[in-house]
């Protein structure tokens, strides 16, 4: 297996050569802004809708708590709640809190119908629709949390004061906006997706608006806070949202070759750099190397070599379908329930027989669908041909750099090959350090190789450096 290197990676302030270390990027660092992409759907009954608005609600209350107690921080993504602490709400202020501002919310009769007529989509609800449902309920969550917020004291005056009654009419004049979108799938149904066609071109319409609106607006009074919780948070809530389906994930990713000129110009600093070969072994039909990884505790953590799969690419255009309410890995079952699974009758949603039923059915497919979300690629990376290790968070904490840089066995780097542009001052402190290793190690061999330009082939070779041997 090859993995392409920058110098800077190898000597510079990371010295992964010395180290003998494969530093595993977050999704948001790779190449690909596809990366990761899980084309989640969300269908279920009333319970998860309604518990699904009352934590949209949550959320947006916490934000403005945050904006609140510290006015000089420019909201961001990260300020979005999505697991809130049920045992925060237990105090008796906060829970009549909560309940004042979902009190408000549900007196409106069109907000009041939402949950039961989500649960009759005929078919499922994908990202752009889910967001265009939000932006029309927005300004009635908004409203209902600053009118209370106000009347608390918090705010000096409530956002969204004008009367929403022609929005609300609006909504429920045809019963709701959902039989609406059944009626135009069924009239339409000659047409594939139509439904989310029609969404899609309507999210793009939306950010056009809000873009322009940030445009006309940006300036010495611009306020961004009010911008964000107005305008953007719909959009950023659902990303955030789906950070609790999934552990995060970390990659390194390795070749099938080194012979593409392409690859080299990407991965290779445009030729600068180099390739390490490691070899990979054989355990039943996967192949492996063995890391350096935390992998249990005992009072301390337990450190030690364990092997790691190297997952072939899937190069398709179409990404693996989650489905949102039953796909909530990350939270433990006291929180599913308490956020999502139960009604305040104590009546269990549908969504929840994984809990009671089918259990290792369900962790199989939980994992395979992680899987396949990590190692899909469109089509147009196919000449990467690549491989990848992957690390999970989780029961370990990988979100610090430093702890995403694991260590390798020596003997599994096989060869070093030096891209067409490496100078000769860079190759000659890999082979200092190549030579200490291998005296470290009681290793005699260890190959160096130069990448080259064919003419005569039109591709990019390489021959090994027979004459670089240590004594």
């Amino acid at each position: 297996m090859y993995r392409f290197r920058k110098i800077e990676n190898l000597l510079g302030k990371h010295q992964e050569l010395e180290s003998q270390e494969i530093y595993f990027s977050p999704p948001e660092d790779l190449n690909d802004p596809m990366e990761g992409y899980k084309d989640v759907f969300w269908k279920g009954d009333a319970i998860v809708w309604k518990n699904f608005i009352i934590n949209y609600v949550r959320s947006i209350e916490y934000t403005f708590t945050v904006a609140l107690l510290y006015p000089d921080k420019i909201l961001t993504e990260q300020d979005i709640l999505v697991t809130p602490n049920p045992e925060a709400y237990k105090a008796v202020g906060m829970k009549v809190f909560l309940q004042q501002i979902l009190n408000d919310l549900f007196s409106n009769e069109f907000i009041k119908v939402l949950p039961k007529a989500f649960a009759e989509r005929s078919n499922v609800i994908r990202q752009a629709e889910l967001i265009s449902y939000l932006e029309f309920i927005h300004p009635f969550v908004i409203k209902s949390v600053s009118k209370i917020y106000n009347e608390r004291g918090f705010l000096k005056k409530p956002i969204l004061t004008k009367d929403l009654l022609d929005l609300s009419q609006l909504g429920t004049k045809s019963k709701n906006l959902v039989n609406l979108i059944n009626r135009l799938e069924a009239e339409n149904n000659h047409i594939p997706n139509a439904a989310e066609k029609f969404f899609l071109l309507a999210n793009m319409t939306s950010q056009q608006v809000k873009l322009m609106s940030r445009y006309d607006n940006e300036g010495e009074n611009f306020q961004p806070n009010t911008f964000f919780l107005i305008s953007e948070y719909p959009t950023k809530f659902i990303t955030a949202l789906e950070t609790i389906i999934f552990p995060k994930w970390y990659s390194a990713s390795f070749m099938l070759d080194c012979r593409n000129s392409a690859v080299w110009g990407h991965y290779g600093d445009n030729h600068k750099g180099v390739c390490l070969k490691f070899r990979a072994k054989d355990q039943g039909d996967k192949l492996i190397i063995n890391l350096e990884t935390e992998y249990g505790y005992n009072s301390a953590p337990v450190i030690g070599m364990q092997p790691h799969v190297f997952k072939k690419i899937d190069y398709q255009n179409k990404h693996v379908e989650i489905d949102f309410f039953r796909s909530l890995g990350r939270l433990n079952k006291l929180l599913l329930n308490a956020l999502w699974y139960k009604d305040e009758e104590g009546n269990i949603s549908e969504c929840a027989s994984h809990l009671f039923e089918n259990q290792d059915e369900w962790r199989n497919n939980y994992w395979e669908n992680l899987d396949r979300s990590s190692t899909v690629k469109l089509d147009e990376w196919e000449y990467e041909k690549e491989y990848r290790l992957i690390i999970y968070g989780g029961l370990v904490d990988y979100s610090m750099p430093e702890r995403r840089k694991l260590k390798y066995d020596f003997n599994d780097l096989e060869s070093i090959t030096f891209g067409m542009k490496t100078n000769d001052v860079d190759k000659t402190k890999i082979m200092r350090i190549i030579e200490k290793k291998c005296k470290e190690n009681n290793r005699k061999e260890f190959d160096f190789c130069q990448a080259y330009y064919s003419k005569e082939d039109g591709e990019i070779k390489t021959y090994k450096l027979g004459l670089l041997k240590f004594d």
